[in-house]
């Protein structure tokens, strides 16, 4: 053993208010069974193509085996060598395993290695879970990690045979929605009082540390360093386990710091969480799983530095248990956007298993920066129970505290901290591996499941800089309205069939009050733009529809620049609102059937499929210009009109307004069209055809009546229809091509 960790170690005890139930003080160092020394060499982190085939994982594995309860296996670094690489490891009971300080473990660059199934791992798919874990402690009582040196997962090296990273994988699956098979680093399952003691931990593909059914678990002096842009990285996550403690810990990643879950397999209870610090990651966490029950959880002298969260407790109703008996004090935290956030909404799945959040205590708790306070309980009948006994946010404005369904003893105050920080320690005796950092990714990243940023895209919203962002949303049913009053806000999704990501809601003009009020999406801001989405108003679901009050809008748009690209849009009365200014609308398919396409925009749509449902003699537009000098209008360009069967006397138009003005070109008609094409708003009381502008240039199809049209119908030359061509038409005086805008 080296000098170094033969050293006699003081004990230090954790305070007797702690609520692990052992007496945890400092752990001890063993005495070593076996020696191995090191064999490699990584200068500047990377180990020679060669050696990456060549691991000694046969050589740990086997000394891990031999080795005798209550001793070590000492990895060393020996003359210039200082680098173990290794596949999968399995821990034995009573055994640690020892990193001496200038050596470290490199984890495999080797997908094969990994394979639960042949195959199945280093691959993104529906399933994920294909990979083992790299260091495995299954009933390995008594059992341990420790050391001054390092264990480096190399999540951000390229993986051997593929031209991507474990952390590449696990963007990806964010994108898609799908899940990342990469390998976790340390998995500790029914290993009571297993203990982890002064390692360093970095770069794991996966979590770092997974403790599972497991009473009595130690991590003392971990320092985790991963970077936090690496997705799922979460740094020490107890899963129905008791007697748990995790203290003077130095937690730097990219997910949740701490992670307390359960489920099926019983309860998370008695955890002490002592002064610790946190850096980059998702923050202090209790979930999402809480089927299983949380109780008697104290969190005390903990420090947040720039974590994306502070205090949170997440779950839903598929999901959730109750959460009781959780205390924290002593907190500071600064640049946390979300220093605290309990919410039983974390995603929108159904289910019986409510989260019920009660006796939850927050003491002394200080953010020195601004950031959003969510107190939210279930329902009326399951309401929040918590405590807020001196907890200030600096800066905290109004809109930026949500309490809902709660039952808050004492306030949030907008007060000045007093905290102090410290950076995250230099590591000079944890060798690092080379490892490519993904790039920060300024995407916000909605998902129903629960695996994005956000569940909700409202929420998503809210939070975007003022300046815009990009909000991926990811495939599922999003039953919300949204008010997009930002400029510069673009919604994605990441597939190409739109379908597969629905924005809905059920508002009408019946239950609102009016019909501009009953859009599911609304859009004020400028420069608005959509791709791969439906947007849906199922108002007719539940309802019939009827001449009065059933107006249901799927969206709203007032906002100026506006670009739709191959977006869905349901409804029936009233479906598409473009209201005002410039909107541009490319590969969409717009359904409704009475004046599902109405307002007074300068719009086109391009190579759209407008499609007629459900109701005999309706009406396409409604267009609204009401004064002969302005410059408005609709113009459909290599559009398609199609309908449901058994659909006809269908309308081009009616003119909502007196100077209403609609273009088709190049667009085909199919036969449910009428011949006259066009209809007065109200015949024999208004008499807008004689103002309207109603023109057509080159249509085609059984529906396309040039001899047959309403008499004020206008039929364009080649010429005339060219100054509606698309970037013309739209270019404005800031010559806007919205072709360009990606």
């Amino acid at each position: 053993m080296s000098t170094k960790l033969a050293l006699a170690l003081a004990l230090v005890a954790l305070p007797c208010s702690a609520q692990d139930t052992r007496r945890v003080t400092e752990p001890h160092i063993p005495p070593s069974c076996t020696v191995l020394p090191a064999r490699l060499a990584a200068p500047n982190g990377a180990l020679a193509e060669a050696d990456e085939r060549n691991p000694d994982t046969a050589r740990i594995q086997g000394a891990i085996d031999q080795c005798r309860a209550g001793q070590a296996v000492e990895l060393q670094p020996s003359g210039g060598k200082n680098i173990f690489l290794a596949g999968p490891l399995t821990l034995k009971a009573g055994v640690t395993l020892l990193v001496d300080g200038g050596a470290a473990l490199f984890a495999s660059r080797n997908p094969r290695d990994y394979d639960l199934t042949p195959g199945s791992c280093g691959v993104v798919n529906e399933r994920g879970h294909g990979c083992k874990t790299f260091l495995t402690a299954d009933h390995a009582t008594g059992g341990g990690i420790m050391g001054d040196g390092a264990i480096d997962g190399r999540g951000g090296a390229k993986l051997l045979g593929q031209n991507v990273t474990w952390w590449d994988l696990a963007k990806t699956a964010k994108i898609m929605d799908q899940s990342q098979s990469v390998p976790r680093l340390i998995a500790i399952r029914q290993s009571d009082g297993f203990t982890m003691y002064r390692i360093t931990l970095r770069n794991s593909p996966n979590f770092h540390v997974g403790v599972d059914q497991t009473n009595g678990f130690t991590a003392w002096g971990v320092k985790i360093q991963t970077p936090k842009t690496a997705r799922n990285t979460d740094g020490i996550d107890p899963s129905s386990s008791t007697n748990v403690t995790i203290a003077y810990c130095e937690i730097a990643t990219g997910d949740d710091n701490v992670a307390i879950k359960t489920g099926a397999t019983g309860p998370s209870t008695h955890m002490t969480i002592a002064h610790n610090h946190f850096y980059s990651g998702h923050g202090m966490s209790i979930g999402s799983g809480t089927a299983g029950g949380v109780s008697a959880i104290r969190v005390q002298d903990l420090t947040l530095d720039g974590t994306d969260y502070g205090i949170r407790i997440k779950s839903d109703r598929s999901r959730g248990g109750v959460v009781e008996d959780v205390s924290y004090e002593n907190v500071c935290m600064k640049d946390v956007p979300n220093p605290i956030l309990l919410t039983p909404m974390y995603t929108t799945f159904s289910g019986n298993r409510l989260p019920v959040y009660r006796n939850i205590l927050l003491k002394n708790v200080h953010s020195a920066t601004p950031g959003w306070v969510t107190l939210l309980g279930l329902d009326a009948d399951h309401k929040l129970g918590v405590t807020l006994d001196d907890v200030t946010v600096q800066g905290l404005r109004p809109d930026e505290m949500r309490v809902e369904n709660a039952d808050p003893h004492g306030a949030v105050q907008n007060a000045p901290a007093s905290c102090r920080f410290t950076a995250f320690p230099a590591l000079p005796t944890a060798p690092a591996a080379a490892v490519t950092l993904p790039p920060e990714d300024k995407t916000l990243y909605v998902a129903a499941s629960g695996t994005g940023d956000y569940y909700s895209i409202q929420r998503a919203i809210d939070v975007t800089p003022a300046e815009g962002a990009v909000i991926s949303i990811a495939p599922g049913t999003y039953r919300e309205t949204l008010k997009i009053t930002k400029p510069n806000i673009h919604l994605r999704g990441p597939y190409s069939d739109p379908s597969k990501t629905v924005i809905v809601f059920d508002n009408s003009a019946g239950s609102t009050g009016s019909t501009f009020r009953s859009a599911t999406v609304e859009v004020s801001g400028d420069n608005f733009f959509a791709e791969n989405l439906t947007f849906s108003n199922d108002f007719n679901r539940t309802h019939p529809q009827l001449p009065t009050g059933s107006q249901a809008l799927a969206i709203n748009v007032t906002g100026d620049r506006a670009v739709f690209r191959n977006v869905r849009f349901l409804g029936n009365q009233d479906t598409v609102y473009a209201a005002r200014k410039r909107q541009y609308f490319v590969d969409c398919y717009i359904e409704g059937n009475v004046d599902f396409i109405f307002g007074d925009a300068r719009a086109v749509f391009e190579n759209c499929e407008i499609h007629s449902n459900r109701k005999a003699g309706g009406y396409i537009t409604a267009q609204g210009k009401s004064d002969a000098k302005q410059d408005n209008g609709y113009v459909f360009n290599h559009c398609r009109l199609t309908a449901e069967p058994g659909v006809d006397h269908v309308w081009l138009g009616r003119p909502w307004r007196p100077y209403a003005t609609v273009i088709f070109l190049n667009t085909e008609m199919g036969p449910f069209i009428e011949p006259e094409g066009w209809r007065e708003w109200h015949p024999g009381e208004t008499k807008y055809m004689e103002t309207v502008f109603y023109a057509e240039y080159n249509s085609s199809g059984p529906g396309a009546y040039p001899g047959d049209r309403e008499a004020h119908t206008k039929h364009l030359s080649a010429a005339e229809a060219a100054q509606y061509e698309t970037r013309r038409y739209l270019a404005g005086t800031d010559g806007w091509d919205p072709a360009a805008v990606k």
